[in-house]
């Protein structure tokens, strides 16, 4: 009986989790990604001995094999770090998780006043969330609160109007989060279950989550999984219920890559385009109407020992573009190979052809060391140099009618009986790490004779209540 083969498409946490877990049970597996290097999302980028995160990554989660495989693959590597993190509204700083006792001070009497009120209102009024985020957050914090800490900067990351951003992106991330939930935190945290958006310790690599996946990788190729980098999917071809092989391209060249099984984490509309003979007209006009958001991350070296405590700072502020800034050197001392200089990625979100995504990397070195001079956060005169990392398609889009349209892809591809979608492109689920590992893990098991539907992986479910 030959060997069974799996083609695993994205080298991201979840392709890397599949691919362990399958060559774990001696399947030949072959892994192909657009990439110079493993991660997607969770990459960490070297500037000259400078590393740089594609965003912030916490490694947290409260599923026991999760955390089992960091701690496995990392050992000591793996550091506990305690998490702080403020918001930048009106001028001044506000410790996130809010505070509330703090945070009402702050605001001043007056709209303090109006806060409270706005939230007692809200919880007497018996509303419904009616579908979307704006709806949502206002049933749990009131008008004022939401207007003031969440409404700005959720549209700065998603680029529509907070009515039409669905609610099942604030039921999935901030996890049934209210005011009276956040105060009870803040008094009694160790006296029940804590709020996953709220916690305040994460495990984080020594030298950034690429340091996770790269060890990943080097684990898997001691059990002959091959690696494809820097390969785009030019097709994938199917005949009747299977998928039969996929085509991927670079530099001109193209190869064919037969297997029994298919596991992808690209972006669902992407697969769904990418399938040859093409899919019916609805199919393609349901791929077609799912959206991403991009991201730039505008990573800078400031000839500064210190700058600020934080591990990344939100900015609500209306006043400049960024919406967030990281500071790499309070992740890890070690992110950074000269102590007495400071790296930031200042993060905006757009979408791809915007005026900040058609800016040359100069302008926005340019462009993000005038906002950090804007924020206080760094004098520009200190700037020692930088680098611009565009990442499109990061970001599922939660708009107007998603959901259907993700149901009939995900009808469609139930066809292929030996194709599976996984991760957060894949499943076009605004996901953690943890749950694109998890995805990735249970795919690998229904190769092996499982039976995990992966749309409805849940690494809540199994509860670690501290970081040891």
């Amino acid at each position: 009986m030959s060997t069974p083969k799996a083609l695993i498409l994205g080298a991201g946490p979840a392709g890397l989790s599949a691919a362990h877990e399958l060559s774990n049970h001696g399947v030949s597996c072959h892994v192909v990604d657009r990439h110079t290097q493993v991660g997607g999302l969770c990459r960490t980028l070297d500037f000259e001995g400078y590393r740089f995160d594609i965003g912030g990554h916490r490694f947290l989660s409260r599923s026991v094999e999760v955390n089992d495989l960091w701690k496995n693959v990392l050992g000591q590597e793996l550091l506990t770090k305690s998490r702080k993190s403020r918001i930048y509204f009106r001028g001044q700083f506000y410790d996130y998780p809010l505070h509330p006792w703090k945070t009402l001070q702050k605001l001043g009497p007056v709209e303090a006043a109006r806060c409270i009120a706005s939230y007692l209102g809200a919880q007497l009024s018996g509303g419904t969330d009616s579908g979307s985020f704006e709806n949502w957050m206002i049933r749990r914090f009131g008008r004022r609160l939401y207007e003031n800490f969440f409404k700005s900067y959720t549209e700065k990351v998603w680029g529509i109007p907070c009515s039409r951003l669905s609610s099942d992106w604030a039921a999935q991330r901030i996890q049934e989060l209210s005011l009276q939930k956040a105060i009870h935190q803040a008094f009694f945290s160790d006296r029940e279950r804590k709020i996953k958006t709220l916690s305040d310790r994460f495990y984080y690599p020594r030298l950034g989550p690429g340091q996770f996946c790269e060890r990943l990788k080097a684990i898997c190729e001691t059990k002959h999984v091959n690696f494809h980098l820097e390969r785009e999917i030019a097709e994938v071809q199917t005949q009747g219920r299977r998928v039969r092989s996929v085509i991927s391209a670079s530099g001109g060249r193209k190869e064919n890559h037969e297997a029994d099984y298919f596991l992808s984490s690209i972006p669902l509309p992407v697969l769904v385009e990418k399938l040859s003979p093409r899919p019916p007209k609805e199919i393609l006009e349901a791929a077609a109407s799912l959206s991403f958001r991009s991201f730039i991350s505008v990573n800078l070296i400031f000839n500064s020992p210190d700058l600020f405590d934080d591990h990344w700072i939100y900015v609500h502020s209306p006043d400049v573009k960024a919406g967030r800034v990281q500071n790499y050197k309070n992740w890890s001392r070690e992110m950074v190979p000269d102590d007495q200089t400071t790296s930031l990625g200042v993060e905006y979100f757009v979408f791809e052809g915007d005026e900040l995504w058609n800016k040359s990397d100069e302008a926005l070195i340019r462009f993000a060391a005038d906002e950090l001079a804007v924020l206080g956060l760094a004098d520009k005169s200190r700037l020692v140099k930088g680098f611009v990392a565009k990442i499109p398609k990061a970001y599922p889009v939660y708009g107007p009618g998603y959901k259907n349209s993700v149901r009939i892809l995900r009808d469609y591809l139930a066809g292929f009986e030996n194709l599976q979608v996984m991760g957060r492109a894949g499943l076009f689920r605004y996901n953690n790490s943890d749950h694109a590992i998890l995805t990735g893990l249970f795919a690998a098991r229904n190769v092996l004779g499982e039976g995990h539907d992966l749309w409805t992986v849940d690494p809540d479910r199994h509860f670690v209540a501290a970081l040891d």
